[in-house]
């Protein structure tokens, strides 16, 4: 058994990665989905912050949890996590997958963006 047609991540570059490399040199589509990660996530912490203003409750059970031990700030620090494991992620992934992991980050946060304010419809309106 052959392994020379395997191709590891790390032995498929000619060049070494470096620590800040998966956000350097991105192509547009790319760009566009890290930008749109940006807004969703600050989207959906301002709806969320806002709905549990207005009495609304976080249906994550982790997120929730956080938050009634540390606060609104630990729903902050778990999208900052999420949005680490997400570079950490594009740094491993093949460039020809690049786009994958901005879309599994930016696709969830704005659904849940959309499903806030539907809420904020429904309970407001």
């Amino acid at each position: 058994m052959s392994s020379d047609r395997l191709r590891w991540p790390t032995a498929a570059r000619d060049t070494p990665r470096r620590l800040n490399a998966p956000l350097a040199g991105i192509g547009g589509w790319e760009r566009a989905l890290w930008l749109l990660v940006g807004v969703a996530l600050v989207g959906d912490l301002l709806t969320t912050y806002y709905g549990l203003k207005i009495g609304l409750t976080e249906s994550n059970p982790v997120a929730r949890t956080a938050m009634e031990r540390f606060g609104f700030g630990a729903l902050v620090g778990l999208k900052l996590f999420a949005v680490g494991i997400g570079v950490c992620c594009r740094w491993i992934v093949p460039d020809e997958h690049g786009l994958l992991v901005p879309a599994g980050l930016a696709v969830p946060w704005t659904g849940a963006v959309v499903v806030n304010l539907a809420l904020y419809a429904t309970v407001l309106g």
